[in-house]
């Protein structure tokens, strides 16, 4: 056992006495030492244990193959010598052999650990798994000298009196006195571990820097999840879904979105449980999902930002199943304002913070005021924006929640306070969002509040509600046909509930009701075609197609019953309708008058990139409700999608632009035609970086596609440039052009 120690041992006086690295002697017969350490006693199994994790990374090659075995030996036997093991694992996974394997996946069993296991060893593991991912990926750090105050360790045992102190001492001073028999300092070991690239803090280290290993895949870690989920072990739980942090960090891109993520979808029900220690980890665990590094590409960038949206929702969606107290809502709340701190101003993450917590801040309960408050103050100061100007800047995105708390009778402090930082009057406030107010109102069921609206605004509640009319019905046509004729029957009974009231007879009109707000009604639809939802695009073109059939003239409505019998009929409408074809094709320009606001008109960004993605989106869908009638306004598609060809809509614009190339296929196109194809992306392909290739294939597609088309107008073409990405593409236009 001497030769095992003895590696240790010469590297640990080295580091005190600062001498120069040379060669270990008699490190040949590490491997007769490694399979005999099953033979051996306690005490020699932990110095072994020691020399065996804590040896050069240089030699790992040479000794790992015969100590896996052993090393898996010590893991699950003796109560304390597992403890020993566990707390070293860390380090000796951050070796690899000479095929590039680690520690832990040249495992051949992998480590037992059960929910009966002693809490003290569960926590250990809880505590020491996480520091594995960090090894496994190649940026652990192992500190013997001068190791950081740990909290999170000192809670560990903070039953026994040796604790005091123990984490501001040497981790060199406990292992050299383990060599010579003294017990390991369970807490003492376990500080000397960071990461790289979880961690800020970085100290002395005998381990040296790794090449960046292959990312380690989050499925590793589920076996271990049991500790998360236990009743008994409360502490081992919290510790081991905070450590959860550093296996998404060093997870594959494409494990880390968070709606087909296992592992995430376990971390939030944390945030539900009656534990508030488990609750703040599972708030750092989920952030972590959410939170781009420094060095993050930008693929995991974007898949990091759709993460901060599918965290809000799912949030939203708690928060309504669990009906929870408030210790619970708190958790959802400091989440919300974690994803505010570190979400981008413009991005779409944004405008669900805001409203989840101003809800909050103008709830009755005190408790979550003053939580959410604070949370509001917490983004603003992240963000560098005073906190009215942060509110000012996403009002629309807010009204709705502010105008939901008019349900009381008085309007509460909190409202006025809103209306107070914003700079504004209730009145101009809810004039200003009427559209967005009423709409959401009246889906969410709350009459109270619409009346309330309707009061501040001194205007008739009927007479607000057939002002909107246009959001109000693209809201009601887009519910599945159960919850839209409940929603009509319930429209019509509001409006005719409040005529009477008024001694004022107004007949019920739908048709008519349709037809003054037809244009923003189609368009509304025609934007839901946008939807990433295959459900929400099926319901908005079976909506539009409803909607035809009421203006046509073609369906007689007779109530709420009667509506749900058109829907029925056109719910499996398809694109080659030349019914609706022909209808589109007459509201169109208006269609595409408020696209070309919702895209490029200077309060363009205030509406956020998802709305201004589905926009796009939208488009490509409205190609296709088109048909071949789309080859009349080429023009005017073509002139929305131009400017979206560059910038973060650029992909979207693409695929819409392919839609619009296969739609007209078989059409016979002019020249003039064929340029307006071809001409925006050549433009788009000389003023892009980024977005070349993409470019670049979708121009392929279009040559391809009207090859006719250009070999008869070839004269008139315009000529593509020379580019390696464009080779495809002028090799034809060449071939087309000797014909």
């Amino acid at each position: 056992m001497f030769l095992v120690a003895l590696p240790l041992a010469v590297r640990l006086e080295r580091l005190d006495k600062n001498l120069a690295t040379t060669d270990i002697p008699l490190l040949s017969d590490l491997g007769h030492c490694g399979r005999t350490l099953q033979a051996v006693g306690q005490a020699s199994a932990k110095i072994s244990l020691i020399a065996l994790t804590l040896i050069p990374t240089s030699y790992s090659g040479i000794y790992l193959p015969w100590t896996i075995r052993a090393y898996s030996w010590c893991l699950s036997r003796d109560p304390e010598l597992r403890l020993v093991a566990w707390s070293l694992f860390p380090a000796f996974c951050f070796h690899t052999d000479k095929q590039g394997n680690d520690g832990y996946t040249g495992l051949t069993e992998k480590p037992r650990i059960t929910v009966d296991d002693p809490a003290k060893l569960l926590e250990v593991v809880a505590y020491a798994i996480g520091f594995v991912s960090c090894a496994r990926a190649g940026s652990l750090r192992v500190a013997l000298k001068d190791c950081p105050q740990n909290e999170e360790l000192d809670e560990m045992d903070s039953d026994e009196e040796s604790n005091q102190g123990k984490n501001s001492q040497d981790v060199f001073g406990v292992l050299w006195n383990a060599l010579g028999g003294a017990s390991v300092d369970i807490i003492a070991v376990c500080s000397m571990y960071s990461c790289t690239k979880c961690d800020c803090q970085q100290s002395n280290t005998i381990v040296p820097a790794a090449d960046a290993r292959q990312e380690v895949t989050l499925s590793d870690w589920l076996p271990y999840w049991f500790i998360a989920s236990s009743r008994q072990h409360e502490a081992g739980s919290a510790r081991f879904v905070r450590n959860s942090c550093r296996f998404v960090r060093h997870a594959p891109p494409e494990e880390i979105a968070l709606k087909t993520s296992p592992l995430g979808q376990g971390i939030i029900r944390r945030l539900s449980s009656s534990n508030r220690e488990i609750r703040m980890a599972a708030r750092d665990a989920i952030v972590s999902y959410s939170q781009v590094l420094p060095g993050d590409s930008s693929a995991v960038t974007q898949t990091k930002q759709a993460n901060q949206v599918e965290t809000m929702r799912i949030m939203g969606k708690l928060e309504h199943d669990l009906h929870g107290p408030s210790i619970v809502v708190e958790a959802l709340a400091l989440v919300a304002g974690s994803i505010g701190e570190i979400a981008q101003m413009t991005g779409d993450a944004m405008r669900s913070v805001l409203p989840f917590l101003v809800r909050h801040y103008c709830s009755a309960n005190v408790f979550l005021r003053a939580v959410a408050m604070e949370q509001l103050l917490a983004v603003s100061q992240a963000q560098q924006v005073p906190l009215a100007q942060l509110l000012l800047h996403f009002a629309g995105s807010i009204a709705s929640t502010l105008a939901a708390t008019l349900e009381h009778r008085t309007p509460g402090a909190p409202f006025m306070q809103c209306m107070q930082m914003l700079g504004t009057t209730a009145p101009a406030f809810l004039g200003q969002f009427q559209a967005e107010i009423v709409a959401d109102l009246f889906i969410w069921g709350n009459d109270t509040a619409l009346k309330a609206v309707a009061g501040i605004l001194d205007v008739r509640l009927p007479v607000v509600c057939v002002d909107q009319a246009a959001s109000i019905f693209s809201r009601i046509f887009l519910m599945d046909e159960q919850l839209m004729q409940q929603a009509m029957a319930r429209f019509v009974s509001l409006l005719s509930a409040e005529s009477e009231m008024d001694q004022a007879q107004i007949e019920v009109n739908i048709p008519g009701l349709l037809r003054s707000c037809s244009v923003k009604l189609i368009f509304n639809l025609v934007l839901a075609l946008g939807e990433e939802a295959l459900v929400m695009r099926q319901r908005a073109r079976s909506a539009v197609a409803t909607v035809r059939c009421i203006l046509d003239g073609s369906s007689e409505v007779a109530g709420s019953q009667g509506m749900a019998d058109i829907v029925q009929a056109n719910s499996d409408v398809g694109a080659e309708s030349s019914e609706l074809s022909a209808f589109m094709s007459r509201h169109i320009l208006g269609v595409l008058a408020y696209m070309n606001e919702l895209l490029r008109e200077p309060g363009a960004a205030s509406q956020g990139e998802h709305r201004r993605k589905q926009g796009v989106r939208a488009v490509g869908g409205l190609i296709e409700l088109l048909g071949e009638q789309t080859a009349r306004h080429t023009s005017n598609v073509v002139a929305t999608l131009t400017p979206a060809l560059s910038g973060p809509l650029a992909a979207s614009a693409l695929d819409a632009w392919v839609v619009l190339a296969e739609t007209l296929q078989a059409v016979k196109l002019s020249a003039d035609q064929v340029n307006a194809l071809l001409v925006p992306l050549l433009g788009a392909f000389i003023a892009a970086d980024t977005d070349r290739p993409a470019i670049a294939q979708a121009l392929d597609r279009v040559v391809a596609l009207h090859r006719s088309a250009i070999k008869k107008h070839f004269a008139h073409m315009c000529p593509v440039p020379e580019h390696p990405l464009l080779a495809t593409s002028r090799t034809v236009m060449h071939k087309l052009g000797k014909r």
